[in-house]
């Protein structure tokens, strides 16, 4: 009996996920991965060549979308914001010397279209391609000098992930992206070449 119970549930939960084509909202926890090098070859001033420091920081997502379903087809467009306060700090400067006053590059936040595509592997189980467009807004400090710059960035990214439908229009969505991009340093003729790399769990709401 309890075995019959069981089964009966699980048959529900996919049954009653009703086909989800139409506007979605969503939430995200978010896990923002930044790596940053120091891309100063022709320059005298800022971080030395080569140098690298990185960041984590946990924090939160918003989106909103467009979803498709036909048969085992699943495709979205979507608009979405990160924020990420990742800070990287103490870059060596080109004189060899480590700044002991906060010398800094920080990713605010970034926001964005993307597109997703997949397919179905289980009922309601689906797997996804990830293909986007992301402003990132970023800054950098030089305490020493008294110079900062606050700009942005367009850069694709590209990722993958996994959709789960669940009863009452709700479903849960893990996913993983990658950007590469370079930035300018607040001293003149100094670059940082960065990696960003964003997980994210998070939960939908399909109307």
């Amino acid at each position: 009996m309890k075995r019959f119970l069981a089964c009966s549930f699980v048959a529900f939960l996919f049954s009653s996920a009703a086909n989800a084509t139409g506007f979605y909202v969503g939430v995200d926890a978010l896990s923002a991965d930044a790596n940053h090098q120091a891309r100063n070859i022709y320059s005298s001033s800022g971080p030395k060549n080569n140098d690298k420091q990185g960041d984590s920081k946990f924090n939160y997502g918003l989106n909103a979308g467009f979803r498709l379903d036909l048969l085992n087809l699943y495709g979205s467009a979507e608009l979405f914001y990160d924020n990420l306060q990742t800070s990287a700090r103490n870059f060596q400067s080109s004189s060899g010397q480590t700044s002991e006053q906060g010398s800094d590059i920080q990713l605010s936040n970034r926001y964005g279209a993307k597109a997703n595509v997949g397919f179905a592997i289980l009922p309601r189980i689906t797997p996804f391609l990830t293909y986007g467009l992301t402003n990132v807004n970023y800054s950098s400090n030089v305490l020493s000098s008294h110079q900062s710059n606050s700009k942005s960035q367009m850069t694709p990214l590209y990722g993958v992930g996994l959709l789960v439908d669940l009863p009452l229009g709700i479903s849960l969505k893990a996913s993983y992206d990658y950007q590469q991009f370079n930035m300018s340093y607040a001293e003149s003729g100094a670059k940082i070449k960065t990696g960003l790399g964003v997980a994210k769990l998070g939960v939908i709401y399909n109307f």
